[in-house]
């Protein structure tokens, strides 16, 4: 099977992360049909699977996490690296669909989920800051 383009994959983190869900899957059945059920495939669809069963202890949400909380996008690429080779051997094309994230996950959406937290949390700090201001 080949190796799908980073214009779909980016198409499919965007349609997912923007709460498009349905397109998504649309979006990685295609790849489905493209990469057959190889590692990369593998990657994407349980990328997928977490974000739409919310799973927040997955480790798409803590990408996400320690990226929005200001972690360098190379130590998040070690982080992962070392994490999947100490826990087991995957395929090269299942860790390469998890590199192919964080290299451009800062062209990438907010994902919708998480946006309404942050953008939760960010009315809360603006209400501490102004509190402490008027005090």
């Amino acid at each position: 099977m080949s190796q799908p383009t980073n214009k779909a994959v980016k198409n499919f983190f965007t349609l997912l992360f923007s709460g498009r869900m349905s397109k998504a899957e649309e979006s990685l059945s295609r790849l489905e049909k493209k990469l057959g059920g190889n590692g990369y495939y593998k990657a994407l669809h349980g990328i997928y699977y977490a974000y739409v069963t919310d799973d927040r202890d997955s480790f798409i949400f803590q990408l996400w996490k320690r990226y929005l909380n200001g972690e360098d996008k190379a130590r998040l690429k070690e982080m992962f690296t070392d994490l999947l080779e100490k826990a087991y051997d995957p395929p090269k094309d299942f860790i390469q669909a998890w590199i192919d994230l964080i290299d451009m996950i800062d062209s990438l959406p907010v994902p919708h989920k998480l946006a309404k937290e942050q953008a939760a949390t960010g009315s809360e700090e603006e209400s501490e800051a102004e509190g402490e201001q008027e005090a």
